[in-house]
Order: structure tokens, then C-alpha cells, then sequence
């Protein structure tokens, strides 16, 4: 860089010759010292950034936050930590001219009892969560000093409490969770009962106590109102099975097709927008159906071949994924109160180069203690009549904070 430097300060300093001029050599390096100490911090704090992202993608906690002369460092559950350095101060106006901003991204930490907040100085808004982890020194804590245990709701027979109350679906008698995968995936007598009777649900009793029913909209209980149904379709060939004859088809390897190799999953569809075009009364909802608020830890989540094909390959309602394009899932959690109290968004796709296609993990303990966590699908593709992509995305492991 310097070499590129003396060259072009040679050019500058042949030009200025000519005209009778003169330069400070010294002014000119001291400048350019000057660029390259802003550019190392810019440096520093893109690369802080880019880890608090990596830290709240990947699940990690805050365990303790120590101020530093340097700055405030921020400690996490896997032992690593981060230092987001004191920017200089900026300078002040004079005469009515706006003074100079500081040189740091960072604008301001604020800490409560659950989380800290990061606030960047365009205005985006960074929130980890803080563990409610203890120092284990033989005291009531549990292992590693963990206040609460984790819960998986795994949709798995053998792994999980199950208690549909033994009610019958069309007959069938509902005794595990595969009983709830439907026989057909487009207009079985399971998910499509038309009867209106009872909708589908499912509840996961003595475990993670969460459970869901299909809300009733377009008058009846149908999955085509929207739903959450359980699943174990799977195929790695998104465009032939890429359609709605095939609505609970994860991207995953046939009989693997959940998080980690198990075999069920959850498959939600529904969406809700303000076009005009979309009669969704309801959106589907998880909730803790004993009634007490908790902490959803987090969740795995997946592409459905019916999306992952529109998104790369369009479809007759609508086109692929193009630059800029995105579509998002937003989970809204509510208290007791049936208040919302914050959301989380999700991106399946971002743009044609960034669709999820494996299962990713979500962190939801953002959202705080909740008694009901709802699903909405949006996102930038607009036929005309609103968000024209399929409102699918399956989810599994779904982790809940249960105290000890």
C-alpha cells in the first residue's frame, strides 16, 4: 500500500511543480497514519460484530459482563468472550455546524436481569441473552451450576411424553406421535377433517408441556386454514417433490428426514398480511398448556420442498427468488396477558445465494418468558394478491427452560 502511496504522491508532486506549488510531505503521512488507524478500528469492529452475531446464531449465553478500561467484556456460556472496545469520544459543533461522531460502530450497552443490548450507531439493535447460571458451589443449583433444565419437544415415540387424551381422529385411535402423521399429504381425512368437530392437535404432556391446535379459519379446522402437523416426509429431490401434492415434505434424506437424523419433525403452514386477498383469522400458535409463562430456549428449522422449489424455480403463483428477494418467519411471543411482549424473525431465504436448506438452529429466549409463541410467514414476493411463496417450514427439538 505505501509503494501504490509513493507513486501516486510522486504524480501529485510532479503536477504541483509544474503549477508552482508546494506540498507537506509530513502533513500528507500523517493523514494517511491517521486513515489507517480509522480503518483498523472499523477493522476491530466489524469483526466484533460479525462474533456477536456468530455468538447469538449459535445459541451461546451471556454469563457475566466485566467493564474494562478498554472497553466492556462480555463472557459466554462456552468460555469464550468478547471485548467491545470505548470508541473516542466525538468532537463538538461550532457555529451551528454539526460536530464529528465518535469512530466506534457501537453506540451504547444497556443490561437488565435478562439480556443485554447492544445499540449500533445506525440505529440497529443487538439482544443476547444472559444465563441464569450460578456459581455451582454445592448450593441448590444443578449440574455446572444451571438453574433450569432444558426440555425437548422431539416428536420422536420413544423420546417424548405424549398425551392426546386419547380422543379418535376419523376412526383412528391416537396413541403416539407418528399417529399423527397423515396418510396423505394433500387432502387426508387427518388434517383435513371436515367435519368440524375437534381439530387436530397434539400436546406434549409431562414433558415440555407445549401443545397446538389447528385454529379454525376459511370455516373449519382444515390444514389448508393453517397448522402445525406432524410429519416424517422427506426427499433431498426438492423440484419432483417441490409441490403441493407433497406440502409435508421436509428437505432431509427419506426416513431421516428430522433435526439430527430423527425421523419426526413439525410442519407449520399459514400466513397473514394485510393484501386484502388472505381470510386468516388466526395464525397457528404454540402454547404451554398448563398456563405457566417459560422460556422457549430455541428451535431447529427447516425449508419444505414445496418452498425450497418455488424459491429456486418459481412456480404459476409465483417467481423465484431474486436478488433482494426474502422471506422471513416471525414468531411472536405473548404473556399471560395474551400481550404481545417481542418477536423473533427467521430468514428461510435471503436472496437466490443464502435458502436454508438444513436444519438451523433458531434462538427464540429472546422473546422472554411466554405463555404462547405464534408463527407468521412474510416475506417480499407479491404476486398481486400478497406474499405469494408457500407459507411452509418445518421445525423440530423444539427446547424449553424449565427450572430446577
Amino acid at each position: 500500500m505505501r509503494k501504490i502511496l509513493c507513486l501516486a504522491l510522486g504524480v501529485v508532486a510532479t503536477l504541483t511543480a509544474m503549477v508552482g506549488c508546494s506540498y507537506n510531505d509530513e502533513e500528507i503521512w500523517n493523514k494517511f497514519t491517521e486513515l489507517e488507524q480509522d480503518v483498523d478500528k472499523n477493522r476491530e469492529d466489524i469483526a466484533t460484530l460479525t462474533a456477536l452475531v456468530d455468538a447469538l446464531s449459535s445459541g451461546k449465553v451471556i454469563v457475566a459482563t466485566e467493564s474494562t478500561d478498554e472497553g466492556v467484556l462480555l463472557t459466554f456460556s462456552d468460555g469464550s468472550t468478547i471485548l467491545i472496545r470505548h470508541g473516542a469520544d466525538g468532537e463538538d459543533g461550532t457555529n451551528g455546524e454539526d460536530g464529528l461522531d465518535g469512530d466506534s460502530m457501537f453506540e451504547s450497552i444497556e443490561e437488565s436481569e435478562t439480556e443485554v443490548v447492544i445499540t449500533l450507531t445506525d440505529g440497529r439493535v443487538i439482544r443476547l441473552p444472559k444465563s441464569v447460571n450460578g456459581e455451582n458451589e454445592g448450593g441448590d443449583d444443578g449440574a455446572d451450576g444451571l438453574t433450569y433444565e432444558l426440555r425437548i419437544l422431539t416428536f420422536e415415540d420413544a423420546e417424548a411424553a405424549f398425551s392426546p387424551y386419547e380422543l379418535g381422529y376419523c376412526g383412528r385411535t391416537i396413541a403416539t406421535w407418528s399417529d399423527l402423521i397423515a396418510e396423505d399429504q394433500y387432502m387426508s381425512s387427518l388434517i383435513y377433517d371436515m367435519s368440524g368437530a375437534e381439530p387436530y392437535y397434539w400436546y406434549d404432556q409431562g414433558n415440555t408441556e407445549l401443545c397446538h391446535a389447528f385454529p379454525y379459519n376459511y370455516g373449519s379446522y382444515a390444514y389448508w386454514g393453517g397448522g402445525h402437523a406432524v410429519s416424517n416426509y422427506a426427499n433431498l429431490d426438492y423440484a419432483q417433490y417441490g409441490d403441493y401434492m407433497n406440502q409435508l415434505t421436509v428437505y432431509g434424506e427419506d426416513g431421516a428426514g428430522g433435526h439430527d437424523g430423527s425421523a419426526n419433525f413439525c410442519m407449520h403452514f399459514g400466513y397473514k398480511d394485510d393484501s386484502g386477498y388472505n381470510g386468516t383469522e388466526e395464525l397457528p400458535s404454540i402454547m404451554f398448556a398448563d398456563g405457566v409463562a417459560r422460556v422457549v430456549d430455541h428451535m431447529w428449522v427447516n425449508n419444505s420442498c414445496y418452498a425450497l422449489n418455488c424459491y429456486y424455480n418459481g412456480n404459476g403463483l409465483t417467481a423465484p427468488i431474486a436478488d433482494g428477494d426474502r422471506a422471513w418467519v416471525i414468531a411472536t411471543g405473548y404473556g399471560a396477558d395474551d400481550e404481545s411482549v417481542g418477536q423473533a424473525i427467521f430468514y428461510l431465504a435471503d436472496g437466490p445465494d443464502a435458502v436454508v436448506a438444513e436444519w438451523t438452529k433458531w434462538d427464540l429466549s429472546p422473546l422472554g418468558e411466554v405463555v404462547r409463541i405464534e408463527f407468521n410467514l412474510a416475506g417480499t414476493s407479491d404476486n398481486g394478491y400478497g406474499f405469494s411463496q408457500p407459507a411452509y417450514f418445518a421445525y423440530d427439538d423444539v427446547a424449553v427452560r424449565f427450572e430446577i
